[in-house]
């Protein structure tokens, strides 16, 4: 269950009208800012691992494995998005559906540099980086609802193969 504004004020030892000085639109508004600064987290992670990867395969496994470290943060995505399509509340669903979004194309584009910088043709980086994020949020939504992390192992050897299938063209 999400918490009520009234526990985030708690848990912040924030008075109320600090509260809406700074999220004038109130819940709405704090999630977005929560998803946009969990999806940079994201993709700092995503640029580091790039970064520090000595292959493809090395780059996606350290992925792989920092997202399913991350799955309480993916999982907050999915239960705010969940809960304000069910109430209909379209406001929060644009702002919410924005960051979420906005998060998604900068993790896109972050794993395709990370390919390209590691010797994948630009076309095939750009190809690869839409898949493996498919199939990470695919093997992350698996995970949740068997409530297994096999998933994930499955969607590791998954993006290797990927790599390695075009490693050897």
């Amino acid at each position: 269950m999400a918490p009520a504004l009234h526990d985030i004020l708690t848990a912040g030892g924030s008075p109320r009208g600090s509260l809406y000085f700074h999220f004038p639109k109130g819940k709405e508004q704090i999630g977005a800012a929560a998803l946009t600064l969990a999806g940079e987290s994201v993709r700092q992670a995503i640029a580091k691992a790039a970064e520090t990867s000595e292959n493809a395969e090395m780059f996606l496994t350290r992925i792989v494995r920092s997202m399913a470290s991350r799955s309480g943060e993916v999982r907050l995505q999915g239960r705010l998005s969940d809960r304000h399509h069910r109430t209909g509340n379209r406001g929060a669903v644009r702002g919410v559906g924005a960051a979420t979004r906005s998060a998604f194309q900068k993790w896109e584009l972050e794993i395709k540099r990370g390919l390209f910088r590691l010797g994948i043709p630009a076309g095939d980086a750009d190809l690869a980086a839409t898949t493996v994020l498919s199939q990470l949020e695919g093997a992350l939504l698996l995970a949740r609802t068997y409530r297994s992390l096999e998933p994930l192992r499955r969607a590791e050897q998954a993006v290797k193969l990927l790599v390695r299938g075009r490693a050897g063209e």
